[in-house]
């Protein structure tokens, strides 16, 4: 057995080095097939001259021996020097192609008048005849091939001559024996033959050459298309590939490197799955395939050579072969991840437009309550500080009246959410310390209140932010630290740890979290618990109004993560929520920083520096209450006032009286509003010094007020040290 195997790769060796020694001697090296009829006529060419050679040898050696026999020394002269000149042109390729090609067909040609004059026009002569305007054919065109065909045609005409006349005994004086002719009619004879070997040589030589031009044409047209469509196959933006059914890559184009790093030698021949994400998304694709011979638009996550994922998309088609069984896959291959990113962003921007429009129209909801609530809270804020003024210290009503006043303003606080949630609520713009926001927080009761409902919740913090400082509302900003602590304490009914830190951050690029952060120096405030997390489809609503899942009755009003989202908004920050099911929530809110000091705190409150002197203010409102409200006010403090309950009623005053101030609501329905009011009181005289007095917070209204010269805002409900206080100031503005 060991025996055969050993002959049988002796065979198989001995097969491959005749293959080579074929392939070496038979293919040229300076063209290719790209070159057309030119690549293969060489070849032809060259095999020719090999199998002359070859073939050429082992008839050389009879024919000579039989030549000297018989005393021909002329055919065995003749023989040797065309065998010398067939090996002289096979082992010099280097001679141009045209010299070789015309010295093949001529040898042809003069070995067949050789054998025609040694053996008779009847013997092997013509078929050498024959062969040389079809080898002329075949290695020189058309062209040349009518010049070969003419000389046969003199050569058969000159032979007939001879024939005809007789003078064959002519050749005898040379060393050629006599022909043997047709005893009868040889010259007739000789012509029918002749017409008839003329008729089939023009036939074969021109049915070649059609052949060969109409390859030709066909090759030029084959490589004019191979051109045109190898530019396609370089220069298109897509990947086509073929690849065979185990996977290995056949073919495919040089745009693989723009969206793999692969270049083409790379990949091909090697396996497809090389470049699939994970090997399980080869075989769904191949079910496909098998089951409905193509895949249109199929997408697949393939990775390129630094390992990074890249979406794709795949049009494909089976190829089977003529049995139908599977051959090859043919498609092509798209990148479109950047298109997957575009329109990941473009649903992310609308959900986050959504958002902004929901909370928008919450907000106007809320805007529109807050007003009418503020304006019914006046009197419950006001009236008790008033009466208490004018109580013993020691009443009886005293602790009553405070207790009113002091629901009122928690009131007021609800309100102040309502406000914040419209986007209204930041009424100061003041630089405030967040690390110190944070630490006071957890010194007040509200801090305790939340520890008292979970005892077994731990605080962990880290207040290490080295510029603490933002421009803000103190007060919304400890609101958000105490709903973002209430709602991680929510979230741990069995315990747990609160992790809450404040740091610098600077942001080289954004970054993609609920909100998209944008480069820049950030203070970020976090808050971090181990509860039991946020499902994903709750992420999107935490921020609505009165959205909970936290336990009914210690919560407060339900608007207490609405409450953040407006602050931040207002803050011009940015928010992101990480949560895990299980595991936890963490918040991240990103608050720009500033460089500015902060303002001197204003001391304690003494009514007596906020006493007037007689001035006259017109009260310009159009609810009743609030008129009679700050009439009060103002008169307890001095001033001497006049109410009107329109804009329009202020500006017909004003036409025939002259006021110190204006206490100027913004809404007033129906009628001009305090901005209008104002607007046509500086007409009548442009001095005119004014305070706003709103439910709203700060507006447009209000903003171009302000512009237009009033000086102070107050937001309703109002105490008489902030009324005060904003009344003094305007009429010592200069």
């Amino acid at each position: 057995m060991n025996q055969i195997m050993n002959h049988d790769n002796i065979g198989t060796a001995l097969m491959d080095s005749i293959k080579r020694l074929l392939k070496k001697y038979t293919i040229p090296g300076h063209l290719s097939p790209k070159d057309g009829i030119h690549y293969w006529q060489e070849r032809v060419l060259l095999t020719l001259l090999m199998a002359s050679a070859i073939l050429g040898f082992l008839t050389w050696i009879p024919s000579v021996y039989l030549s000297v026999k018989e005393s021909l020394w002329i055919v065995a002269v003749v023989d040797t020097i065309v065998l010398g000149y067939l090996l002289f042109l096979f082992f010099n390729p280097w001679l141009s192609y045209t010299f070789r090609a015309v010295s093949v067909p001529m040898l042809s040609y003069l070995l067949g008048l050789i054998l025609i004059f040694t053996l008779g026009p009847f013997g092997a002569g013509p078929v050498w005849l024959f062969f040389f305007p079809v080898l002329t054919a075949v290695l020189l065109g058309a062209r040349f091939s009518v010049f070969a065909l003419v000389l046969n045609t003199l050569t058969v005409v000159s032979i007939g001559y001879l024939i005809q006349h007789n003078l064959t005994e002519i050749l005898s004086q040379f060393g050629f024996k006599s022909w043997h002719v047709a005893q009868e009619n040889p010259g007739m004879k000789w012509v029918v033959i002749s017409a008839n070997f003329m008729f089939l040589n023009i036939l074969s030589t021109v049915s070649v050459t059609i052949i060969l031009n109409g390859l030709h044409k066909s090759l030029i047209g084959l490589s004019v298309s191979e051109k045109k469509y190898r530019q396609i196959f370089e220069n298109i933006l897509d990947v086509y590939f073929e690849a065979g059914i185990d996977g290995t890559i056949l073919e495919i184009s040089p745009s693989v490197e723009q969206i793999s790093d692969y270049t083409q030698a790379e990949l091909r021949g090697t396996d497809i799955s090389r470049i699939y994400h994970t090997t399980e998304e080869r075989a769904p694709l191949r079910s496909l395939l098998l089951r409905d011979n193509r895949v249109s638009g199929y997408e697949l996550e393939l990775k390129d050579k630094s390992g990074e994922t890249k979406t794709c998309s795949i049009n494909a088609r089976l190829v089977r072969d003529a049995t139908g069984k599977p051959e090859r896959v043919i498609g092509i291959l798209r990148d479109i991840s950047t298109q997957k990113t575009i329109a990941r962003r473009k649903k992310e921007l609308e959900e986050r437009l959504n958002r902004s429009q929901k909370m928008e129209a919450l907000g106007m909801l809320a805007g529109g309550v807050a007003h009418d609530l503020n304006n019914v809270l006046s009197g419950i804020v006001t009236y008790p500080e008033i009466l208490l003024m004018d109580l013993p210290e020691k009443s009886p009503m005293a602790q009553g009246l405070k207790v009113i006043q002091s629901s009122g303003l928690r009131a007021s606080g609800i309100v102040q959410d309502l406000l914040t949630l419209s986007r209204r609520g930041v009424i100061t713009r003041e630089v405030v310390n967040l690390n110190t926001i944070v630490r006071d927080f957890l010194r007040t009761p509200e801090f305790e209140k939340i520890l008292s409902f979970h005892p077994h919740v731990r605080m962990e913090t880290d207040i290490s932010a080295v510029s603490p400082k933002l421009k803000g509302s103190m007060v919304h900003l400890q609101k958000t630290v105490m709903n973002l602590i209430s709602n991680a304490a929510e979230a741990q009914l069995e315990g747990g740890v609160i992790k809450l830190s404040t740091r610098n951050l600077h942001l080289e690029k954004p970054i993609k979290g609920y909100d998209r952060v944008h480069a820049g120096d950030y203070l970020l405030l976090s808050v971090e618990d181990q509860g039991q997390g946020i499902a994903p489809e709750d992420i999107k609503r935490i921020f609505e109004p009165f959205f909970t899942k936290k336990v009914m009755g210690r919560s407060g009003t339900g608007l207490g993560m609405a409450v953040v989202w407006g602050t931040v908004q207002d803050h011009d920050g940015y928010i992101d929520v990480t949560s895990t099911p299980g595991k936890g929530t963490r918040f991240d809110l990103y608050f720009p920083t500033t460089q500015e000091q902060s303002d001197p705190k204003p001391g304690t409150f003494d009514i007596d520096s906020l006493m007037g002197n007689q001035e006259r203010i017109l009260i310009v409102d159009d609810a009743s209450h609030q008129r009679q409200i700050a009439t009060t006010t103002l008169r307890r403090l001095g001033y001497d006032t006049v109410a009107v309950e329109s804009g329009e009623a202020a500006v017909e005053y004003l036409k025939t009286h002259s006021v110190d101030l204006l206490l100027l609501d913004m809404i007033m329905d129906p009628g001009i509003d305090g901005l209008e009011t104002y607007r046509r009181a500086l007409e009548i005289r442009p001095d005119q010094k004014a305070v706003i007095a709103s439910g709203f917070s700060r507006t447009r209204q209000v903003k171009e007020t302000m512009e237009l010269g009033a000086g102070q805002y107050v937001k309703k409900p109002y105490t008489i040290e902030k009324i005060g206080t904003a009344v003094k100031r305007e009429l010592n503005r200069s």
